[in-house]
């Protein structure tokens, strides 16, 4: 049997007969998902629990759908390979996963608009619909994860590579790739934890102004010395802003130091940790000079004292350094940094800081210490409040894994005394058991934030 509604007569009778007829008819704006404006869709296209795969299929119902979709849909989008559910979505909220069959359709509505694309062990089939579909896109960054060699995809994304902005390699082979990869475009490279890349650190990439560096052969199959071709990169890429290099495939050795001093003056950041130790101090016979760094990441160890100095002397407008002491601190460093007026931020590793004198380092605004609790007490972090009268914020934390510091109240109150006087702010970040009292509440010169 097949009803018929009389519209008419239903809405005519809606105020009494509400609960009669079906709520469609009694909606004036209607109830379908195509009767709502575009400001309700943007939400609803928004929400986290539609995947890549649901607004691909919104997409395909029609041209209004197809175009609010394109503004919602991340920008940032990941393939994994089919035995991990092919496909990721990467922004900031919650993964969603997504077999292959729907990976075309993504794609193909969507490849056009991302910036940031991400491969892991991808087939060939996914890496031949990127090339089909995203290779008219200005992609921004790339990124290949635990591909066994990289050439095949090198050779079918050529066009996308040509025109990239960042590439960042992470666990991969580079053997057997061709020295003929061309990114022009390029300015920032990641290489991570991959081996046999002499075919890319050969390359020069002209706009290049990042490169970041990582790789511990310590934990690899393969013992890899890249010093002397990380070197002969540095000096081929004169324009470089920021440079990481971290792990124990590469010596701190002279030729190192030299390359970054002679090849440094645009280098505005600069990181060298758990690089392999040279088997004796060396002196650095000419005097280093970094004129735009302004942040400083290094170990110190015995060996390497002399060229840290010459790192830390480098440049006049040092504004933040990060430090891992090894063995004792030596006290050519604090000098050197107390002959920097321009440094703000300090952040260091170790166990025990009494032997310091602080008051070499009233220029600083923040200071970070990781350190242990058997080695640091109430003395030490009163020593640090009273000494460093510009400080507006102290961070202290465990070092290693070890018991942390714990502030007590007395401490507190004492630290509160000490800073009343001043016109600055100190914001402590500090663990701490005890609640703060009416007085330490109304209290505006000391902020007390607690770290777990």
């Amino acid at each position: 049997m097949e009803i018929v509604y009389d519209v008419s007569s239903a809405v005519g009778d809606v105020n009494q007969t509400d609960n009669m007829v079906p709520i469609e008819m009694t909606n004036k704006t209607g109830t379908n998902l195509a009767d709502l404006n575009e400001y309700c869709l943007l939400d609803i296209f928004s929400c986290d629990y539609l995947t890549p795969a649901d607004l691909s299929s919104l997409a395909d119902t029609c041209k209004r759908f197809k175009q609010i979709a394109e503004r919602v849909f991340p920008k940032q989008f990941g393939i994994i390979s089919e035995k991990y559910l092919i496909g990721r979505e990467t922004s900031d909220s919650k993964s969603k996963y997504f077999r292959q069959k729907s990976i075309e359709s993504i794609l193909k509505n969507f490849g056009f608009r991302l910036s940031t694309f991400k491969l892991d062990e991808t087939n060939e089939d996914v890496v031949s619909l990127i090339a089909k579909y995203c290779s008219k896109v200005h992609l921004t960054r790339l990124e290949i994860h635990g591909m066994k060699s990289i050439e095949g995809v090198r050779l079918q994304l050529q066009s996308i590579f040509n025109r990239l902005l960042k590439l960042s390699v992470n666990n991969c082979d580079f053997r057997g790739t061709s020295p003929d990869i061309t990114c022009d475009a390029l300015i920032e490279l990641r290489i991570t934890e991959s081996t046999g890349c002499g075919p890319i650190l050969t390359k020069t990439f002209p706009n290049l102004e990042r490169f970041i560096y990582r790789y511990d052969s310590m934990w690899s199959k393969i013992s890899d010395d890249n010093t002397s071709i990380i070197v002969a990169f540095i000096e081929n890429h004169r324009h470089l802003k920021t440079l990481q290099l971290i792990g124990s495939s590469i010596y701190c050795n002279s030729e190192l130091v030299d390359a970054i001093g002679n090849s440094g003056q645009e280098l505005e950041v600069l990181t060298l940790q758990s690089l392999m130790r040279p088997k004796i101090s060396f002196d650095v016979p000419n005097l280093l000079s970094l004129p735009k760094l302004w942040r400083l990441d290094l170990d110190i160890n015995f060996e390497n004292y002399n060229q840290i100095i010459a790192l830390l002397q480098a440049s006049p407008v040092l504004r933040e350094v990060k430090l891992y002491f090894e063995v004792e601190i030596p006290v050519q460093v604090f000098d050197s940094l107390a002959q920097q007026q321009h440094l703000r931020e300090l952040i260091l590793y170790y166990y025990s800081f009494d032997r310091i004198d602080w008051s070499m380092l009233t220029q600083l605004r923040k200071l970070v210490l990781f350190t242990l609790v058997s080695k640091f007490g109430p003395v030490d972090l009163l020593k640090i409040v009273r000494q460093l009268t510009n400080l507006e914020e102290l961070r202290v934390d465990d070092y290693k894994g070890s018991d942390a510091f714990l502030l007590s109240e007395r401490d507190f109150d004492r630290i509160v005394r000490i800073v009343e006087r001043r016109s600055n702010v100190l914001t402590l970040k500090c663990r701490h058991e005890f609640k703060l009292s009416e007085n330490c509440e109304k209290n505006r010169k000391v902020k007390l934030l607690k770290i777990n």
